[in-house]
């Protein structure tokens, strides 16, 4: 069963759109036809993620994914408990 959740990539600005959690991957998705196209579909593998860690944006909760190919993606994530929940049921983290 897929789960969604509703965020903003935190990259040059805060980009709103939504993840798609899939059997083997997290899939980030946005609309904005403004950003590069490597940005508007992100797939993050839950190998691939080496940890997390949650933080703040003002005052938006924030969790920031570690990946394997060193790249850090940060999200404002609305429903943070439950994803940190998918995160360590799915990737062990």
């Amino acid at each position: 069963m897929k789960r969604h959740f509703i965020v903003s990539l935190c990259y040059n600005g805060i980009l709103g759109g939504a993840i798609t959690a899939e059997e083997e991957a997290l899939v980030y998705r946005t609309g904005k036809v403004s950003v590069a196209k490597r940005l508007r579909h992100i797939e993050m593998r839950y190998a691939d993620i080496l940890s997390f860690e949650k933080g703040w944006l003002f005052c938006f909760p924030t969790v920031t994914l570690h990946m394997r190919d060193r790249l850090d993606y940060r999200y404002i994530v609305f429903g943070r408990e439950r994803f940190c929940r998918l995160l360590q049921e799915k990737a062990g983290r």
